[in-house]
């Protein structure tokens, strides 16, 4: 009797049964593997860890200060190269690890929630429950505003990330969505520190106008108008004068930057830049100056004895006693005490750079004043010439008595005249050969410095330091979205 072999049929039943058996037990077999291997993993993780407990408890048994941090401990460890991503001693002085690479492999453990096995428990300063607070509530505030393009009025109403601690803390909330926390407690335990100025732990810092401002200027090294045009303030150096040191300054040029302010209500006022400005104790910090938009409704006399002396000028004395008292409270509360440079110079067809230093100078008409203190006056010279800065319209820029309407392609007039053509300005800085002679912008948009007395009815645009410490509440800068400040 003949042995009957396997037809083809069977053999294509036996290979795919065979398959089958495969699909199933291969991934086991793998996944067993890979549990062994990640439990081998583990192993080494704790080794390494236990080493480094270890380590901690020599600087207890010999009495020496505890290390500052884990990159100081000194581990002896001779396993599979473990390395961490947070490698931490607790504040009782255990270690935690997480996030470790064990030869290059990322060590996974589904029970916990992050996915990553953990030697030992993070055990958070109150410190650091402050900062992950802070850090919840900007995520929070990011998420929110993707989604309304606007931040919250009350950022309470946001679901935060849960700690496993109470946290509760002052907030003021940055127009950037970064917040500032201080008087800070967790627990209802509050938590200090005694290098900061009010005794609190804080969290992140306060966006002031001026931070916010220079955070979008234009480097030094942007020299052309058209290649840093992005409505924001450009950077400039100056050598020190016989008043000031050398300082840098940051103004806003050409014709449509984004400087639109509200101010004292619902007035429009312009930022001419952020400055580096005295105050009456001869302290040095940087400050936002505004410009009202538009002249005041009635021109004015710069002073009515006709002498070029600005702490006695009838006008100083309407801007600073009439007009301030008109301005509304928190206008005022924002204004700050700063010292104003009156020096002088001869003739009105120099550049921007050549005023700035006189003004700052000591160069005066006989007996008069090289600087006064206040907080309401006009704009220099400078100001109005910088705006023509870096290719914008070099002759206004270098020749102030033969600057007017240009349109040869470039911004017309500036930001500062545009708004007040055919009117004339008075500015701040008085002629150093002359006793009843300061400068102004003629209608035209020159630089004049003659003839004209000082009491003449000329436009004014009432002039101003914000405080170091006035924030931007919202607001773009442009004519449709002005910022707004708050203290």
């Amino acid at each position: 009797m003949k042995n009957k072999g396997f037809t083809l049929v069977e053999l294509i039943a036996v290979l795919i049964i065979l398959a089958i058996i495969s699909l199933i037990v291969a991934p086991l077999i793998l996944n067993t593997v890979r549990r062994v291997k990640n439990d081998t993993n583990k192993r080494s993780i704790d080794g390494y860890g236990r080493a480094a407990q270890y380590a901690i408890s020599n600087y207890e048994l010999k009495q020496l200060p505890y290390p500052d941090s884990f990159d100081e401990l000194e581990i002896d460890y001779h396993g599979n190269k473990v390395e961490c991503e947070t490698s931490r001693i607790n504040p009782d002085h255990t270690i935690y690890l997480s996030k470790c690479k064990v030869n290059g492999k990322l060590v996974k453990d589904d029970k916990n929630k992050d996915g990553y096995y953990h030697f030992g428990i993070l055990k958070m300063t109150n410190q650091e429950y402050v900062d992950t607070y802070g850090k919840n509530l900007e995520d929070a505030l990011k998420k929110y505003y993707d989604e309304h393009n606007e931040y919250p009025e009350d950022y309470t109403t946001l679901a935060l990330k849960e700690l496993d601690k109470e946290v509760a803390c002052d907030v003021d909330v940055n127009i950037d969505g970064t917040v500032y926390l201080t008087n800070c407690s967790v627990n209802d335990e509050y938590v200090m520190d005694d290098t900061s100025d009010d005794g609190y732990y804080q969290y992140g810092e306060i966006l002031t106008a001026v931070k916010y401002l220079l955070s979008r200027t234009n480097s030094k090294d942007v020299i052309n108008y058209t290649e840093g045009n992005t409505h924001e303030m450009y950077t400039f150096d100056h050598e020190a004068t016989e008043q000031t040191p050398a300082l840098t300054d940051y103004r806003y040029i050409g014709n449509e930057p984004y400087n639109y302010v509200k101010f004292n209500g619902e007035e429009l006022w312009r930022i001419i830049g952020v400055f580096k400005v005295e105050d009456e104790n001869g302290n040095l910090d940087e400050r936002v100056k505004i410009v009202r938009n538009t002249k005041l409704d009635s021109d004015m006399a710069w002073d009515s004895s006709n002498v070029n002396e600005w702490k006695n000028a009838t006008l100083n004395t309407y801007l600073n006693v009439n007009y301030y008292n008109e301005l509304s409270e928190i206008s005022q509360s924002m204004i700050a005490t700063s010292k104003y440079y009156l020096g002088g110079i001869i003739s009105s067809n120099v550049n921007a750079e050549t005023f700035y230093s006189g003004e700052r100078g000591t160069t005066v008409y006989n007996g008069r004043s090289i600087m006064w203190n206040g907080k309401i006056a006009l704009m220099y010279p400078s100001d109005y010439l910088y705006i023509y800065s870096l290719g914008i319209d070099d002759v206004c820029y270098n020749y102030g008595y033969q600057c007017a309407i240009r349109k040869n392609g470039k911004p017309a007039n500036g930001w500062i005249h545009n708004t007040n053509s055919n009117s004339y300005q008075w500015l701040l800085s008085p002629r150093s050969d002359a006793d009843y002679l300061v400068f102004f912008i003629y209608n035209s948009g020159n630089l004049h410095n003659s003839s004209y007395n000082l009491r003449n009815l000329f436009g004014v645009r009432p002039v101003a330091y914000l405080k170091p410490n006035v924030k931007i509440k919202s607001g773009d800068g442009s004519i449709d979205n002005p910022y707004e400040f708050e203290l």
